[in-house]
């Protein structure tokens, strides 16, 4: 009976004897092999033993796009694997268990085909991925290596704009007859050299060596596509069903607001690319790009899936640094509520930041116990929440864009496992992943349990939410519910001890960051009646018994 008088000691001390295995580490000797498997054995022969006497979660099995957690990935900086310094494919195919590990169940790659920037946002040529990250055979591994291990893979579909160098463009500014003309948007007003766009930019380019201009929105490299022929959106949706039928499951669409500079000519495009797309495979996945308030963006709710709301992001952010929490749940219930009027199998896609602004950890001034708050609130949202490649490890970044795009920290001692894209701005011993899988309180931890607490509980990844009333504007409640299960999420950023009332009843604890941690959902000796009393900077995840 000693067994099963103390399963929980079992349990939480296993993980401690495994050894972790870091990319690019050295083998685990012989001996230490026979341990582990032996360790293995002895977990598997407890847990069958005393698997009817603790009531065991079983991991939500997502069915579909809703509640996963998702991972974005600029390829260049991320993980080389030739030795060229230059993130590949191959190279995130090689991190998926470190993904899967870390309870990520979707990937959002940044462009991957070929094209004249760095960055990828100024295609070449749609059908070809860039040569520094591979081929589209890698490509195709790559989604079937994700698909074993039940994550899905979007990428970012760019075609509001091609490069300068695209062969149709290089093609039509040379010559006026040339069927690709009408590919893109030309006028001989010289006049309008200086004419702003919607977006405040220089809306048109000199075609250099002709009398006249070209539309080019976002900057002269970028010229803007002709939707208004109808050849050009075809073009696109050949390009959406080649990386369909390879397995990709759908697409980051990129300035999916600028495709015209009408609201209404945008929202029928999109209803027709939707609709094509659903037809190749109805389950594949729009995620839009609609930077603005929510009240300009909300019809975009009706013709894609998800899209990333800038303004959640920012709440939760600037919550944190006015210490301003308790209207967070209600701010996000709100918007939420607007874009499912619009349509009720909407997906919100909340985030803190991505790879066009100063990364959190900067806003956030470096404070990781603030970043430990922030993390626990949008991950616990509703909606399919987002992390920015390196967000889980604390990497700062600021503009220039390069230096918010730096190479992922593996580790901080063995510097041949990070890309050289680009030197590191970073603090590298103290982020790299190795140095923090070694301090069982750091930020990666954090991100591990809040994110694994999320796949093992509906009410956290699929349930409704309610705010909770507190006593100070520095303290964080919210309720998430499914079915029966009632979860709470706690969060404190005052000075001082706070007292929160719940529900009558007794709390299960779930995650304490200044306690025991439990990531299992089995009895356990932590319980907390209704009146629960968090520390400064405290952060608890309670399910009601």
């Amino acid at each position: 009976m000693k067994w099963k008088s103390y399963p929980y000691i079992i349990i939480v001390t296993v993980p401690e004897m495994i050894p972790v295995s870091i990319p690019g580490g050295e083998r685990l000797p012989k001996k230490k092999l026979i341990f582990l498997g032996s360790t293995i054995i002895i977990v598997a022969i407890i847990s069958i033993w005393i698997g009817s006497a603790i009531n065991l979660p079983t991991p939500v099995a997502y069915k579909n796009y809703e509640g996963r957690v998702f991972y974005e990935i600029f390829v260049r900086a991320f993980k080389d694997s030739n030795g060229d310094g230059i993130g590949d494919l191959d190279g995130v195919t090689a991190q998926l268990d470190y993904l899967e590990d870390l309870g990520v169940r979707g990937l959002w790659l940044m462009p991957i085909t070929k094209a004249t920037s760095y960055h990828g946002y100024d295609t070449e040529d749609y059908y070809t991925i860039d040569e520094d990250y591979g081929t589209l055979e890698d490509l195709e591994v790559l989604v079937k290596e994700a698909h074993k291990r039940d994550i899905k893979v979007v990428m970012d579909l760019v075609i509001n704009h091609t490069s300068t160098e695209h062969p149709y463009f290089k093609e039509a500014r040379q010559d006026a007859k040339s069927p690709y003309r009408a590919y893109y948007i030309w006028n001989d007003d010289l006049s309008k050299e200086f004419e702003r766009s919607p977006m405040s930019t220089l809306a048109w380019a000199v075609n250099e060596g002709q009398e006249e201009l070209y539309y080019a929105m976002f900057d002269k490299s970028m010229p803007d596509l002709n939707y208004d022929n109808p050849q050009v959106e075809e073009e696109m949706q050949k390009v959406a069903k080649h990386y369909l039928d390879l397995g990709i499951d759908g697409f980051r669409l990129d300035a999916a607001k600028w495709i015209y500079n009408e609201k209404e000519k945008n929202i029928d495009f999109w209803n027709r690319f939707q609709s094509f797309v659903h037809e190749q495979n109805p389950e594949a996945i729009l995620i839009g790009e609609v930077w603005d308030a929510p009240y300009n963006i909300c019809e975009y709710a009706q013709v894609l899936d998800s899209f990333f709301d800038f303004n959640v992001g920012d709440s939760i952010l600037n919550a944190m640094n006015n210490k301003t929490l308790s209207n967070v749940v209600y701010n996000y219930k709100t918007i939420e509520e607007m874009y499912k009027e619009e349509d009720a199998s909407f997906v919100l896609a909340p985030f803190l930041t991505n790879h066009d602004q100063t990364r959190v950890m900067n806003i956030l001034r470096e404070d990781v116990a603030k970043m430990k708050v922030a993390a626990t609130i949008y991950l616990s949202l509703p909606g399919t929440p987002f992390i920015y490649y390196g967000e889980e490890i604390g990497m700062t970044g600021t503009k220039p864009d390069e230096h918010i795009r730096e190479p992922f920290i593996w580790s901080g001692k063995d510097l041949t496992q990070n890309t050289t894209w680009i030197d590191s701005t970073n603090k590298v011993e103290q982020v790299a992943l190795d140095t923090q899988i070694e301090d069982s309180q750091s930020l990666y931890h954090h991100y591990k349990q809040v994110i694994g607490l999320r796949n093992t509980h509906k009410a956290l990844s699929i349930g409704t939410v309610e705010e909770v009333k507190t006593p100070s504007q520095k303290v964080f409640a919210m309720e998430r519910s499914y079915e029966e299960e009632q979860i709470y999420v706690l969060a404190s950023i005052s000075d001082v001890e706070e007292t929160i009332l719940l529900e009558e009843g007794t709390y299960k604890v779930l995650l304490d960051s200044q306690g025991p941690t439990h990531l299992t959902t089995g009895e356990n000796s932590s319980n907390y009646t209704h009146q629960v009393t968090l520390k400064p900077g405290q952060i608890m995840i309670l399910s009601k018994n």
